[in-house]
């Protein structure tokens, strides 16, 4: 019986010096159809909408951060972060900076037997994954041990240990993972922060003071600035700016005004200024990404394939 594929989007299985897409399959692990990672030089294009049928994908970022869209809510991940989406969720990604490093594993729920599991203990560890209690949390160094376990058994000489191994390096991180978001903490203070973010992502002109925000958030602010980047993976005025570039390239497509009166409109100084953060920010000028080109070289991304 042929298996349902894992995205809506196309995309490469690959082994570059920026990003590695390996399928576990042939391995002796069904459940794996994706494991990755990349280390990115340059910017990278924002992924569109899509799901994963039938899978669980889990991230885990380890330098820089990126945004994942989901039901109408942003999520950062930032360094030593988890995120989790279920089977079918859509999804965005946005915001690959240049230096992010990210391992991401791709988990197929329908394969059966289930990593080859007992029934009743396939059924509670899916049961689990499937009502993990925290989408965005706090992971560990154990997890990133795991993946990166995964990744050097995956060089091995195929054997039936390195199948054994790669079945018990995935089961001890899925089971890590839930431990991890089972102990997630939301701290008392999360939701002004939260609206604090959803304040400066609605209103991106806006500059936006620390010394304000903290006022607002009822925090000390050097606290503030330490809560801030827990929260997103980023400091306030860096958070500021990426807000700003997600609504210029939101602008850039949708709208017809002159790049001038975008910068201004977003709280630019100029156009010139505006123009070089973008760049520094996505890897092309405004008027190119107007144009059509969404990232850098084309030809690094034919090399590296399309999606997470």
């Amino acid at each position: 019986m042929s298996k349902s594929p894992i995205s809506n989007l196309n995309f490469a299985y690959m082994n570059t010096s920026e990003r590695r897409v390996l399928n576990l399959e042939p391995a002796g692990l069904p459940e794996i159809p994706m494991l990755g990672y990349c280390q990115y030089r340059n910017p990278r294009p924002d992924v569109p909408l899509h799901w994963h049928p039938g899978c669980i994908e889990i991230h885990y970022g380890v330098r820089n951060a990126l945004t994942f869209g989901f039901n109408h809510r942003l999520y950062r991940l930032g360094p030593g972060d988890v995120f989790v989406s279920l089977p079918g969720e859509h999804h965005t990604v946005s915001a690959h900076p240049k230096g992010l490093i990210l391992y991401w594993l791709i988990v197929r729920m329908e394969q059966e037997p289930f990593l080859r599991q007992p029934p009743e203990e396939a059924a509670a560890l899916r049961q689990a994954l499937l009502h993990i209690p925290h989408r965005l949390f706090r992971g560990t160094a154990t997890i990133k041990r795991l993946f990166q376990s995964l990744h050097m058994l995956a060089d091995e000489p195929a054997t039936p240990l390195r199948a054994l191994r790669l079945r018990t390096a995935t089961l001890e991180l899925l089971l890590e993972t839930l431990s991890a978001a089972r102990e997630h903490q939301v701290p008392a203070d999360q939701s002004r922060l939260e609206s604090l973010l959803d304040l400066i992502r609605n209103h991106p002109e806006q500059p936006h003071p620390v010394d304000d925000l903290a006022r607002r958030a009822g925090l000390a602010p050097n606290h503030f600035i330490t809560r801030f980047r827990l929260l997103t993976g980023l400091p306030p005025r860096q958070f500021l700016l990426d807000c700003r570039m997600q609504a210029a390239r939101r602008l850039l497509r949708e709208a017809d005004c002159p790049i001038t009166e975008i910068a201004l409109r977003l709280g630019f100084c100029s156009s010139q200024h505006f123009a070089s953060l973008f760049k520094r920010h996505t890897g092309v000028t405004p008027l190119a990404y107007r144009s059509g080109l969404a990232g850098p070289s084309r030809t690094s991304d034919r090399e590296d394939g399309q999606g997470t």
